[in-house]
C-alpha cells in the first residue's frame, strides 16, 4: 500500500492510539478488577455494574464525538477525549468507594469515543481516498493488538510495583495524556483535523468516489447522500444489524463460552484458550480483510462473517470434543475480525465520506445495546440451568443477518433526494 509521509504518520498515530485505550480500559480493566475486588472487599454483582457503565457509556456517547468534531475539529476531539480518559483512569487508581468507580468507568467509557473509532475513521476516510480498505484493515489490526498488549503492562506494572494496582491506573492515566496529545499534534498538522469539520459541508456535494477499486468492480456511491436519506434505505438498516450482531455475539462469547464449556465437561483451560485463539484468528483477519476490501465486494465478506460467526454459535452451543472446538474458535474469531470492518466500509461505499460521520457513529450506538448480551445470558441460565438458549438464540440472530446481507443491493439515491451545494462559507440546515 503507497502513502505519502503525511498519511503514514497520520495511520501510525491514530493507529496507536486506538490500541493504547483498548488496552488501558476495556482490556485492563478485566485482568485489575479481581485485584480491585479483593482489597475493596465488593462483590462481584457490585463490580460487574462498572464494567457495565464503561460499555454502556462507550456505546451510549458516540453521538458526542461527530458534534465536537464538527464544531472545534478531530485535533481539538482528540485532546478532550485524552484528558476525560486521563481522568477516568485517575479515578480508577484513587477510588474508594462504588460510586467513586463508577465514575471512573463512565468517563473511560465517554472518553473511549471521543478517541477511539469515530474520528480514527474520520481521519483515514479522508487521507485514503483509494485504499482504504487497506488504511483501515491496519488500523483495527494495530488497535486489536491492545487485547495482547493489556495483560502485559497490567504485569509488568504491578511486578515493579509491589502489586500495586492503584500505581497501574495512575501509570494508564499519564501514559493516556501523554501519547493522545502527540497523537493530537501529529494529526493537527493537516489543516484539515485542526479546523472545525462542519467547514467541509459548505463544499460542493459531491464525492467523486470511483466505481471501481483493484481489480475489480467494487460499488462505490458517486453521490453525497444526505444523512435523512441514507437513514431511510433498508440497505442502512441491513449494516446496523450487522453490526450489532458482530458486537453481540462478540460480548457473549467472551463473556459467558468459558462458563458454558465448563458446565458441558471442558476444563478451564481449553476453554479459555479458545478464547485466546479466536482473538489471534481476529487480529489476523483483519489484517487480511483490509487488503480483500479493496479487491473483492465487501458485501460478500460480510455474509461469509456472518455466516461464520453464526456457524461458530452454534458449535459453540453443543460442540464439546476438541475439533468442534477448534471450529468454533475459527468461526466466530473470523466473523469478529472481518464484520465490523466490512460494515465500516460498506457504509462508505453505499453513502459517501461526506456525513459518514453522523451515519458511523449512529452505527457504533449499537455497542450500548450489546452490552446487555451477557445479562441476557445470565437471565436464560437461571431459569433454563444452562446458556445454550443463549448461543442458540444469538447463532441463529447471525443467520438472519447473513441472509439480508447476501440478498443486499447497492442503494439507489433517488432524484431530487441529493443534497444540494451550498455557497462558500455557508452551512447545511440542520448543521
Amino acid at each position: 500500500m503507497q502513502m505519502d509521509w503525511r498519511s503514514a504518520g497520520q495511520l501510525s498515530a491514530v493507529s496507536l492510539i486506538d490500541m493504547l485505550i483498548g488496552a488501558a480500559t476495556f482490556n485492563s480493566l478485566g485482568v485489575v478488577l479481581p485485584h480491585m475486588v479483593e482489597e475493596l472487599g465488593w462483590t462481584w454483582s457490585q463490580a460487574g455494574v462498572g464494567f457495565t457503565l464503561l460499555g454502556a457509556f462507550c456505546g451510549g456517547s458516540a453521538w458526542l464525538p461527530p458534534k465536537v468534531i464538527r464544531r472545534f475539529g478531530v485535533r481539538a476531539t482528540l485532546m478532550v477525549g485524552a484528558v476525560l480518559l486521563a481522568l477516568g483512569l485517575f479515578a480508577l487508581s484513587s477510588v474508594t468507594n462504588l460510586l467513586h468507580y463508577y465514575v471512573g468507568a463512565a468517563l473511560c467509557g465517554m472518553a473511549f469515543q471521543m478517541m477511539g473509532a469515530i474520528p480514527g475513521t474520520f481521519i483515514i476516510t479522508r487521507a485514503f481516498k483509494e485504499r482504504r480498505g487497506a488504511a483501515l484493515g491496519v488500523y483495527s489490526t494495530i488497535g486489536g493488538f491492545g487485547n495482547v498488549l493489556a495483560p502485559l503492562m497490567v504485569l509488568w506494572v504491578m511486578g515493579v510495583t509491589d502489586d500495586s494496582w492503584r500505581a497501574y491506573w495512575m501509570a494508564q492515566s499519564v501514559t493516556i495524556l501523554v501519547f493522545g496529545f502527540a497523537c493530537a499534534a501529529i494529526i493537527g498538522l493537516d489543516a484539515r483535523f485542526s479546523r472545525p469539520a462542519r467547514e467541509e459541508l459548505a463544499a460542493p456535494a459531491h464525492d467523486k468516489a470511483p466505481r471501481s477499486v483493484g481489480s475489480h468492480r467494487i460499488y462505490r456511491t458517486p453521490e453525497s447522500w444526505p444523512v435523512k436519506a441514507a437513514t431511510s434505505t433498508y440497505q442502512f438498516y441491513v449494516l446496523l444489524a450487522g453490526y450489532f450482531a458482530s458486537l453481540f455475539c462478540l460480548v457473549t462469547v467472551t463473556a459467558l463460552s468459558v462458563g458454558h464449556l465448563t458446565e458441558r465437561g471442558v476444563s478451564a483451560g481449553v476453554a479459555a484458550g479458545m478464547l485466546s485463539l479466536e482473538a489471534l484468528i481476529a487480529v489476523v483477519t483483519r489484517a487480511a480483510g483490509g487488503a480483500l476490501a479493496d479487491h473483492v465486494d465487501p458485501r460478500w465478506l460480510l455474509t461469509a462473517a456472518l455466516g461464520a460467526m453464526s456457524g461458530g454459535c452454534l458449535l459453540l452451543t453443543f460442540g464439546q470434543s476438541q475439533p468442534w472446538l477448534l471450529l468454533y474458535a475459527i468461526g466466530t474469531g473470523f466473523g469478529f475480525g472481518l464484520a465490523q470492518l466490512c460494515c465500516t466500509m460498506l457504509m462508505l461505499n453505499y453513502f459517501g465520506e461526506r456525513h459518514n460521520l453522523e451515519l458511523f457513529s449512529t452505527m457504533l450506538l449499537t455497542g450500548a445495546a450489546s452490552a446487555l448480551g451477557p445479562v441476557l445470558g445470565g437471565v436464560i441460565r437461571d431459569t433454563s440451568g444452562s446458556f445454550v438458549g443463549m448461543f442458540l438464540l444469538t447463532g441463529m440472530a447471525s443467520g438472519a443477518v447473513c441472509a439480508a446481507c447476501a440478498l443486499m443491493r447497492p442503494p439507489r439515491l433517488l432524484p431530487g433526494a441529493q443534497e444540494p451545494a451550498t455557497p462558500l462559507g455557508g452551512v447545511v440546515a440542520g448543521e
